[in-house]
């Protein structure tokens, strides 16, 4: 315990400790040597790695320097000074730089660990000293650039949300926070990981609704079906999981909309707005509500309002709760066109997860009511300057893989399958270059369909959509962008949470 004070008080002024892995190589700074910290930092990725031990390369402190542009001289962390806001930028700006989603700074006790997710992964970025990682992450939270619930303690799950546009990156239109308490090993107390999720105001696709869809990765077919449900008024649901680009697909198509129709009025309804729509009335749903069920109070309030505000167009935040089902459904069948997300576990089981909610069926597939549902997830899309063919690499690949592999794709088709390349200049070292869907549309335009969803009869909808009505799943859209060679067989099972052939059982 004596030796934990000590070291927490060294820490004061220790700043960002100066190391860095590369491969399994961990590059260190000279005055590092007999740090606890240190030494915490390596048991810790041993562990999580399975290596037995973690090769050291010391650097004098000016050569570290030069090598990964950290200086070797501590930080003020005074109370009251602006280390806080000046890392938060640069961290900021870093995360930009590098295509960055979430970054995350998982604090541990003898240090904290900040990490990106980028196309869809975790990747490490820095390590600091535990007790400058607890400090930014209060600071972050008790600053005056976050909108965040008083009275922060890393006892408690706390939410908030960086907004300032002084302060921000151009291009960044907002980042929310999210806390947790978590177990550490080498604290009595709690450790802390918190969650920064990077809301960008553009977007790198354009043009009409079609072609944004393309961009985004939506099959030909998929694409029409969508501009279809854009056409009629009724309601259409987009779903998938958390991170999976809902949001982003939701906002090209508002946009497109507005453009390509601007004598019609467009709005949305968010707690709150999470990118920048052009085109669209962006309406915030003020609340200082706590629970899920008074932020869906406080949206119901909203979209009464709303509805006397003349729009041909909605947009909703995402449907928990019976009543904004209920008044989705409503606002429907008044003749708008409603937009909105819902999570669930594929396209048809959006219907079932109106019906868990408590809303009938009989509502649901009322004429008029449903346009159509989707479901989707991000794929990583492997780089054509660096990807590696499968077949010269086939040992690299878990024998079931592969096995799988071969049932699914003929001789000749398994040639032009592709496995993420170790990462080149073209690609940032990555080895991927962007995020694409792997989709399911489902229009909900066919009488039989319509009667098999409200008789509850799920899984023999989905038989007709996909025999009868030629539909494509989701994990079948992954099977195709594996066998063009865009996405590596592994990161596709991964990132689809069941193998590639999972929608091919019993048939």
């Amino acid at each position: 315990m004596e030796d934990t004070k000590k070291m927490t008080a060294s820490a004061m002024d220790a700043g960002p400790l100066r190391l860095r892995f590369v491969g399994n190589v961990c590059h260190v700074s000279a005055e590092l040597k007999g740090s606890l910290a240190l030494d915490g930092i390596l048991a810790e990725r041993a562990r999580a790695t399975g290596v037995m031990t973690i090769p050291i390369r010391w650097h004098k402190p000016v050569e570290f320097e030069q090598l990964f542009g950290t200086p070797h001289k501590g930080n003020d962390l005074s109370e009251g000074s602006s280390w806080v806001d000046d890392y938060v930028k640069k961290l900021f700006a870093r995360a930009m730089a590098k295509k960055v989603t979430d970054i995350h700074i998982t604090y541990m006790g003898p240090y904290a660990e900040v990490s990106f997710r980028r196309m869809g992964l975790i990747q490490p970025e820095e390590c600091l000293d535990g007790a400058m990682g607890l400090m930014l992450i209060r600071g972050i939270f008790q600053g005056g650039r976050s909108q965040a619930e008083s009275g922060f303690s890393e006892y408690e799950r706390y939410d908030g949300r960086i907004a300032d546009q002084s302060f921000l990156p151009r291009g960044l239109f907002a980042v929310r926070l999210h806390s947790e308490p978590i177990q550490s090993p080498y604290i009595p107390g709690p450790g802390l990981n918190l969650s920064m999720r990077l809301l960008f105001d553009t977007t790198s696709v354009s043009g009409t609704l079609m072609e944004r869809m393309a961009a985004l990765g939506f099959t030909r077919e998929q694409q029409e079906l969508l501009y279809s449900f854009s056409q009629r008024s009724g309601l259409s649901v987009v779903s998938g999981p958390t991170g999976h680009g809902k949001t982003t697909v939701l906002k090209n198509i508002m946009e497109a909309l507005a453009r390509s129709v601007p004598t019609r009025n467009y709005y949305s309804l968010e707690d709150p707005p999470e990118y920048t729509i052009l085109g669209v009335k962006q309406l915030n749903v003020f609340t200082k509500a706590v629970s899920d069920k008074e932020r869906e109070r406080a949206l119901l309030e909203a979209l009464a309002g709303l509805m006397r505000a003349d729009p041909d167009v909605i947009l909703l935040g995402e449907i928990r709760y019976l009543e904004a089902a209920r008044a989705a459904v409503n606002a429907a069948l008044t003749g708008h066109s409603v937009w909105t997300t819902v999570h669930a576990s594929s396209g048809i089981n959006v219907l079932a997860r109106f019906r868990e909610m408590g809303l009938p069926l009989e509502s649901v597939c009322s004429r008029g009511v449903l346009t159509g549902v989707s479901y989707q997830r991000l794929l990583p899309i492997l780089c054509p300057s660096c990807k590696r063919p499968l077949s010269s690499h086939k040992g690299e690949l878990a024998k079931d893989l592969l096995k799988r592999i071969e049932r699914l794709y003929p001789k000749e088709e398994r040639e032009g399958l592709c496995l993420q390349g170790k990462g080149c200049k073209a690609c940032d070292g990555m080895g991927l270059t962007a995020q694409q869907v792997a989709a399911e549309v489902i229009p909900m335009n066919d009488a039989h369909l319509v009667e098999l969803v409200r008789a509850n009869a799920m899984e023999e909808a989905q038989r007709y959509w996909v025999d009868v009505m030629h539909g494509t799943t989701h994990i079948a859209h992954a099977r195709m962008r594996v066998g063009s060679g865009e996405v590596d067989p592994r990161l596709a099972q991964e990132r689809l949470g069941t193998t590639l052939d999972a929608d091919l059982e019993g048939i």
